[in-house]
């Protein structure tokens, strides 16, 4: 069973065994992280834009970021293990909801939007910072009509919001705290705690003046009457109105007023009559087991309120929660003061306070959040720009227990960048360590095979250049076609053959994929003809109309295999080869067909108009030793043949060229032969050319 709860229908790959985490270096485990959180923005960014039906920005929390600026969701960069990652995806839904519905404009402005009257009367009641509560009030209702909206409008997420409650809301202290005495005396601390806890099960509506009246103001059975952020705010000036119109004013002669006890006395409204919260008047205080036996129809997690952990699981806390006894009926006409018998000890009460600024400041939309390292940053924008991701490879591959992981993870960079070509985290580059402004950042090498292969290609191309011209055949004196008008006159002397028809003789569009291993045993001289070779093919197709050519290399980094698509004429401009191959150097082993397996949608497949290649360079067998994942041998051996004939099943021709350096044996040919099957060719490292000769015979043919 996965762990990734919510998730874990998509989340599967990153379900990985404990026992081999920990056997990762600090480095591989701070690259999969990455790759993690890269993966996690991604899904989190497509929830959010599903949910709001817009295109809203999503973004890692940097050091000195604020919160939510109105335009861009902002997410911690805490979020790889499951639990975090629920909770983080109902925060995002929740701001994003927020930028979709909510007017940060009038928010800007309340200032200009409190009467008066309210400010001065506040005053009297010894209040100066009114703006700041009605804020938190309007917070509080707009909050209810945004989840209202995103309950309604993506049912499909709701466990995602409920994760987010859990963390902020759902605490067996706060259960404990609205059943007790706590916050029963008319004051803003008490009627804040009140409120934000309103749509908790364990809400008692006789515990301060004016709580019932506010209840029915906001009615959370109906939240979704409040159509707009103006229609939140006048109810939260209503509620505010009525807080003020419960609490004592401040003598003129004294700062400081005796404090009124929640449920002492009678109240001037009808409405204020009553009590839900079913404790009766004895003064027996309840143990913190007797609660868990009370709370057993709202959670069924212990109740310890000894630590200031993650909230320990109260259950009161959901969307369309009502208090008990008002979702129908009168309420009840008990008028008699009442004592509560749960009481909180003075470490639980201190403990409290931190659970009240927690929701206080997610109201306020003020979320702890971890921040991204510059570094970091950098490395997930090359990640998210280059549309690198981890796949899941190798299913079968390892069939014996002897071998702790079934499968091994793949990393596939869609489209090499600048960015990620300039980045710690491609394994294909070596920085410059002196005179970076004269050398620049990545060490060129390779610079010199690439002018060859410029020049090769040149000559190539030009050869070439015939299959993007159309030869047209006109044949005249036909019996049928289109009459030709320079014989019409003919007709009169019985000639019919008055027709014509035009024959266009043109080559079908092509596309190849090369395919080159860069492992480091392609070091030296097989990695300079490759090289020179491959830039060769590129230009010679960036000189042909109906020509299409792709370049990945396939490596491993941070032990996992590595593929990367290097350049994709379709897309790319034919500079990107001359200004990066020059960097690219070989480094790792050789995961052949787990690369090929990571890719397979990434082939083009023929059609009628299209002819496909699919040509490999290599110097050996498949090998890859990864954390529990064994690839190698007869094994590795029929699993790359099994995805060359995957290749093949498209209509996909396919070629391969085994370089030879003089010490090849007969076994390593035999295994590749094994491997592609009639494609595989055999050829020397002096004798690379060869390639390109080929592919041109194959491009000239019709």
């Amino acid at each position: 069973m996965s762990k990734y709860n919510n998730s874990s229908y998509w989340m599967n790959d990153w379900d990985d065994d404990d026992i081999i985490v920990d056997q990762l270096s600090d480095n591989e485990k701070k690259s999969l992280d990455l790759y993690k959180l890269a993966s996690s923005k991604r899904a989190i960014s497509n929830f959010v834009n599903i949910v709001t039906n817009e295109s809203v920005s999503v973004r890692f929390k940097e050091r000195g970021d604020s919160y939510t600026d109105g335009k861009s969701v902002v997410i911690g960069s805490k979020i790889t293990e499951p639990k975090d990652f629920d909770v983080a995806v109902g925060l995002a839904l929740h701001e994003g909801s927020h930028i979709k519905l909510s007017d940060f404009k009038l928010l800007n402005d309340l200032y200009n939007l409190i009467p008066t009257h309210i400010s001065e009367g506040a005053i009297k009641k010894g209040i100066y910072n009114s703006q700041n509560i009605i804020k938190n009030l309007w917070n509080y209702v707009e909050d209810r009509r945004i989840d209202n909206f995103v309950f309604k409008s993506a049912p499909g997420y709701r466990d995602y919001y409920r994760k987010m409650y859990d963390k902020y809301f759902n605490d067996k202290l706060i259960d404990k705290a609205l059943l007790s005495d706590e916050f029963t005396e008319e004051s803003i601390e008490s009627y804040m705690f009140r409120i934000i806890n309103l749509h908790n099960k364990n809400t008692n509506l006789s515990a301060l003046k004016g709580l019932r009246k506010i209840y029915r103001l906001i009615n959370l059975k109906n939240i979704s009457r409040l159509k707009t952020s103006k229609d939140t705010l006048d109810v939260a000036l209503g509620i505010f109105t009525i807080i003020m119109n419960s609490m004592a004013d401040v003598p003129s002669d004294d700062n400081t007023i005796e404090p009124q006890k929640g449920g002492e006395g009678q109240s001037n409204d009808s409405d204020e009559q009553g009590s839900d919260d079913g404790q009766g008047s004895s003064d027996n205080t309840m143990s913190d087991e007797d609660f868990n036996d009370l709370m057993d129809s709202v959670g069924n997690s212990p109740m310890s309120g000894d630590s200031d952990d993650s909230p320990t699981g109260g259950g009161g806390m959901d969307i369309g929660n009502m208090p008990d006894g008002m979702s129908g009926g009168k309420p009840s006409n008990d008028t008699s003061p009442s004592k509560s018998s749960v009481q909180l000890t003075e470490r639980q009460k201190q403990l409290l306070k931190k659970k009240i600024q927690k929701q206080e400041k997610f109201l306020d939309g003020d979320i702890q959040k971890t921040s991204v390292s510059k570094t970091d940053s950098k490395n997930l924008n090359a990640i998210e720009e280059s549309g690198s991701e981890m796949k899941e490879v190798g299913k079968g591959v390892n069939d014996s227990y002897y071998y702790s992981n079934q499968t091994t993870q793949c990393i596939i960079v869609k489209k090499l960048t600048k960015s990620l070509w300039e980045s710690e985290m491609f394994p294909m580059t070596h920085n410059n360590y002196w005179d970076i402004e004269k050398n620049g950042l990545i060490r060129m090498d390779y610079q010199n095979c690439v002018d060859k292969g410029i020049k090769l290609g040149t000559m190539l191309g030009k050869k070439l250049q015939v299959r993007g011209e159309d030869k047209s055949t006109v044949f005249n004196r036909q019996k049928v076609g289109k009459i030709d008008r320079r014989m019409i006159s003919s007709l009169g002397f019985g000639n019919e053959n008055v027709f014509q028809f035009t024959e266009i003789d043109s080559y079908k569009k092509a596309n190849l994929h090369v395919s080159v291993d860069a492992s480091s045993s392609m070091g030296g001289d097989k990695w300079e003809k490759t090289m020179i070779n491959t830039v060769a093919l590129c230009k010679a197709v960036d000189m042909i109309s109906n020509l299409n050519i792709q370049i990945t290399f396939r490596c491993t980094s941070e032990n996992k295999p590595y593929i990367v698509m290097a350049y994709d004429s379709r897309v790319d401009k034919f500079s990107k080869v001359k200004s990066m191959f020059g960097g690219l150097r070989p480094n790792g082993t050789t995961p052949e067909g787990l690369c090929f397996e990571a890719i397979m949608k990434e082939f083009v497949p023929i059609n009628n108009d299209l002819d496909s290649y699919f040509l490999n360079i290599s110097d050996g067998q498949p090998y890859f030793p990864g954390n529990g994942f064994y690839y190698g041998g007869d094994k590795a051996e029929r699993h790359t043949n099994k995805m060359v004939k995957m290749i093949e099943s498209m209509g996909i021709q396919t070629l391969a060229y085994f370089i030879g350096d003089g010490y090849a044996d007969g076994y390593d040919v035999k295994a590749f032969k094994n491997m592609y099957g009639k494609g595989a060719k055999m050829i020397d490292v002096t004798n690379v050319n060869q390639i390109t000769k080929t592919m041109n015979q194959l491009f000239l043919q019709k």
